[in-house]
């Protein structure tokens, strides 16, 4: 989600010279408060309304003043199109290509300034023009959530693309990926810089954390509960959350091998318990491992991931991972 300017720009004059160019044709964009009598009070506060003139027909454009969520957004403009008899399209300066498919998912009209047009009650479906093309993302990999967290930990604040990859040790077409994921994604650490997308933790990392829970992907690819303890370094799961507070350990520990890490380890071969059978130490592996504050242990938020469902539902588990967070990452 890119932040918006703290001040409104109206763009009625600008849709107007870009949907003449593109729809080859007179339009006229006037502001207007028809509506005000038609709405409630709280409808003024979030959007400019414009009546708009294309080939003689008659519709309503509008500007949302700031950030309004999807849910609200799909019941305003039915309560616009029903007070006002005609259709309705919401006019941005700019958004997210996950709230852009959404709504033509849903049929609501929108224009995207200098960008998109997708105005379906004029028989006008797509325009792509200058618009960069984003490949659909159903999974987050775990190069960007590793990029997110430590963009968390470290406090970002207008980092772009090549820094992103300078401080993670990566292409910068690797963090230009990730930048992209995010954007789809929607997720709320987007900002722009002149031209360039950068990237701009937010104050209430809480709230990202919460909003974001369907999107997090658990770091564990494959769990092996081995007989005998093979001392790695690294602890990862229940026995790093141990670490981070007063929780303790199983009688065994938790480790963590990422998949580079584990292809010479001899891991895979090495004989697995049976059940009810005494573990000597599980290993999880792990899509990648964000050593935190040199501690040889999975950072916080990971390990909040990458705990089991059975380890969830002890409250003393859940009261630990609480007081992780709340000292380490909030």
């Amino acid at each position: 989600m890119l932040h918006k300017k703290s001040y409104i720009f109206k763009i009625g004059d600008c849709m107007k010279n870009y949907l003449e160019k593109t729809l080859r044709q007179n339009v006229s964009i006037n502001e207007t408060e028809d509506l005000n009598d038609k709405l409630p009070l709280a409808f003024r506060g979030r959007y400019i309304f414009y009546k708009v003139k294309t080939n003689g027909s008659s519709w309503i454009g509008i500007q949302p003043k700031s950030e309004v969520g999807l849910v609200m957004l799909r019941k305003d403009h039915a309560r616009i199109e029903k007070a006002s008899s005609l259709n309705c399209a919401v006019f941005f300066e700019k958004t997210t290509f996950y709230i852009k498919e959404k709504l033509m998912e849903e049929g609501i009209p929108f224009v995207i300034k200098g960008k998109q047009i997708y105005l379906p009650f004029i028989g006008y479906l797509l325009s792509n023009k200058n618009e960069r093309e984003i490949a659909p993302v159903h999974l987050i990999s775990y190069l960007t959530q590793r990029m997110i967290f430590v963009a968390i930990y470290e406090k970002w604040e207008n980092v772009t693309v090549s820094e992103a990859a300078a401080r993670m040790g990566v292409t910068k077409t690797s963090a230009s990926r990730c930048f992209d994921e995010i954007e789809y994604l929607n997720i709320d650490i987007l900002g722009m810089k002149r031209k360039s997308r950068v990237i701009i933790v937010p104050a209430d990392i809480r709230k990202l954390w919460d909003d974001m829970q369907a999107v997090w992907r658990n770091p564990v690819t494959a769990r092996y509960e081995l007989k005998y303890d093979i001392g790695l370094e690294k602890k990862a799961g229940i026995s790093a959350l141990c670490e981070y507070s007063l929780l303790s350990d199983n009688k065994y520990p938790t480790y963590a091998i990422t998949k580079k890490e584990i292809t010479g380890s001899g891991i895979k071969n090495m004989k697995q318990v049976h059940p009810g059978e005494e573990i000597g130490c599980v290993v999880l592996e792990v899509g990648y491992f964000i050593d935190f504050e040199n501690k040889a242990l999975e950072d916080p938020l990971s390990v909040a991931l990458s705990l089991t469902e059975a380890e969830k539902q002890d409250e003393r588990v859940h009261i630990s991972v609480d007081s992780m967070l709340k000292e380490y990452v909030w």
